[in-house]
């Protein structure tokens, strides 16, 4: 998602954030900062926006405009690589501004509804665009993304034009008989490392596939394995391709599959399955991640949990929760 436009005296800042609650009580930095539950509907997303824009702090001379002068309205907006969810409600409003780009940033990264965790910067020059990014870590994929887009360019007159796009995504309800039962209470992990060959000689070749097995049956290790995969969202189609990192070819190829199945009982039958592939998959943001299905639902569904632009963040991921469950790695991540 970095990005510059060419001639645009000003910067552009993306500020990636948790909002808080269904979108009703209080449009307040507190309502909108605090960890969310589920978006299920596009009024329950717009509200959320709308409270997470009027959030935002108009800084000192500084005034609300109903738009930016036409020769430099294209330059305002959100960059075309950070459609992030199929289903996302955008609310903004235009500033006209006597300060500096930097000093906009720095104001509301201070005085805004989200505090400031992390932070990034992009840019040839400042003729062309500077980035500035501040990340909250999403609790569960289903809890966001919900984002700040703030966009400033000369105007043409000695002042600042600014763009605040306040993004908050939403999901399909999944169906019932798409979600891992409140009964299961045993769990088998089955990983496989498939074989590959090397595309360049001098590289090393696995020359077997290797499967393995794990088992559990402590409550909170099934348990939360189950939360893990029940939390996921639908896979939906969306957005043009991101901007990847470089990427090995372990990385993509040679990346262990894992398939969960949970049960009542060892004996018992299968209450849900769900196959998937570990690694990051830079691809759309509705990239598949796992594929669960059920005795009432044979068919499947698919699940994500690339719901940013390249992938999950550390911590947020499928393969990490099914890991931090068992409290030791499965070396489902791979290597490289």
């Amino acid at each position: 998602m970095r990005w510059t436009r060419t001639g645009a005296l000003g910067c552009c800042a993306v500020l990636a954030m948790l909002v808080g609650g269904c979108g009703t009580g209080a449009r307040n930095a507190t309502t909108v900062a605090t960890p969310s539950g589920p978006l299920y509907s596009e009024g329950a997303a717009a509200a959320v926006a709308d409270a997470l824009l009027a959030a935002v702090p108009l800084p000192a001379h500084t005034q609300h405009v109903s738009g930016p002068p036409q020769a430099v309205a294209g330059k305002l907006g959100r960059a075309g690589n950070s459609e992030d969810s199929a289903k996302a409600v955008d609310r903004h409003a235009y500033w006209s501004s006597t300060d500096r780009p930097e000093a906009i940033i720095s104001f509301i990264a201070k005085k805004g509804p989200i505090p400031k965790v992390a932070y990034g910067s992009y840019g040839a020059s400042k003729t062309e665009g500077l980035f500035d990014a501040f990340d909250v870590p999403l609790g569960s994929p289903l809890a966001g993304p919900r984002q700040l887009f703030v966009s400033i360019a000369l105007d043409g007159s000695g002042r600042y034009a600014v763009r605040v796009d306040a993004v908050v995504a939403w999901h399909e309800r999944r169906p019932a008989n798409s979600l891992v039962p409140a009964t299961a209470r045993w769990l088998k992990v089955t990983i496989t490392t498939p074989a590959y060959r090397a595309l360049n000689s001098g590289e090393p070749s696995h020359a077997h596939t290797t499967t393995r097995s794990v088992i559990a049956t402590a409550p909170a290790t099934v348990r939360a394995v189950a939360r893990a995969v029940n939390e996921l969202p639908v896979a939906e189609p969306a957005g043009p391709n991101p901007m990847c990192p470089l990427m090995t070819y372990a990385n993509t190829v040679d990346a262990p599959r894992y398939r969960l199945v949970f049960r009542s009982s060892a004996s018992a039958g299968n209450l849900a399955r769900v196959i998937g592939v570990s690694g990051y998959v830079c691809e759309r943001g509705g990239e598949d991640t796992a594929k669960i299905t059920t005795p009432e639902d044979p068919q499947g569904l698919q699940l994500t949990d690339h719901l940013n632009a390249i992938g999950p963040s550390k911590g947020e991921g499928l393969t990490e929760h099914i890991e931090l469950a068992f409290h030791h790695s499965l070396h489902l991540v791979p290597e490289g």
